[in-house]
């Protein structure tokens, strides 16, 4: 009777290990499949997540976030100067920067001129928007004082042309382009070099920079009566490739931005164009 007992109570025990071993695999398996599906369902939010996060001035708070994790130089100071702003001031500033038009505006302010910038110039402003929005287009020389009628001596020199744009004074896309030349004291005999920069914390525009290209161009004419004058120019050209990012949608604009400047150190022409 006894080993009866003992014989029932070994099926028992081990019916039940039996129903605890398909239990704990029934509960890992849901464990499983439950891990498994918020995976997925966290796999196909991502391709959501990454084109909201495209837009890095989708709100102020964004664009605050954005320019405080950037680590070029000049968004401290862009940073500084958009935190200085009001609320107001913040929310419209984001929305020009999701204005196609006003994009747009830019660059036609910014293309070809028919006022060159003489060596006494800094340059010119463009307002736009109220006064929300300023353009300038400027140009630098080194090595010689600007306010002078004289040929630049002999020697290598560089001519500088900026165009920049500001959202209530606080600055959000620089394009640079420069060329070097050597002069001889009355004329422009050699380009040595062109390299161009950018500063671009629009948040919504992506920039990059082609091959900077330089020439050495001719000019000439003749007065009545009068021997000829003739001489060269420096010019400079480099293509900027753009997209830019609206409500999910990229547009691309491919820009080319030239400059021509004389042995006097003026930026005698210049345009940002379309390719």
């Amino acid at each position: 009777m006894t080993t009866r007992r003992n014989d029932s109570n070994m099926k028992r025990g081990t019916f039940m290990t039996h129903r605890m071993v398909r239990g704990i695999t029934a509960t890992l398996g849901a464990c499983i499949l439950l891990a498994g599906t918020a995976a997925q369902v966290s796999a196909d939010e991502t391709p959501q997540a990454a084109d909201l996060s495209a837009d890095r001035a989708a709100t102020p708070a964004a664009y605050i976030h954005y320019l405080s994790h950037s680590d070029e130089e000049g968004a401290a100071e862009t940073l500084r100067g958009f935190k200085s702003l009001t609320l107001s001031e913040q929310k419209k500033f984001i929305e020009h920067l999701h204005d196609p038009a006003l994009l747009k505006s830019y660059l036609d302010a910014a293309t070809e001129q028919s006022a060159a910038l003489p060596a006494n110039t800094t340059g010119t402003t463009t307002t736009l928007r109220n006064g929300d929005v300023t353009i300038r287009q400027e140009r630098a020389v080194s090595t010689f004082a600007a306010a002078t009628a004289k040929p630049l001596p002999k020697g290598n020199h560089t001519v500088k042309y900026n165009t920049d744009l500001k959202l209530f004074g606080v600055k959000v896309i620089k394009l640079s382009l420069w060329v070097n030349f050597y002069s001889n004291g009355k004329d422009i005999t050699k380009v040595n070099y062109a390299d161009a920069g950018k500063m671009n914390f629009s948040g919504i525009i992506n920039i990059s920079k082609g091959v900077p290209k330089t020439s050495l161009s001719e000019w000439g004419f003749c007065k009545r009566g009068k021997p000829c004058n003739k001489g060269h120019n420096a010019d400079a050209s480099v293509v900027w490739e753009g997209s830019i990012v609206i409500k999910g949608s990229t547009v691309q604009v491919d820009k080319r931005q030239w400059m021509r400047a004389n042995v006097y150190g003026s930026l005698i022409n210049y345009s940002l164009k379309n390719v």
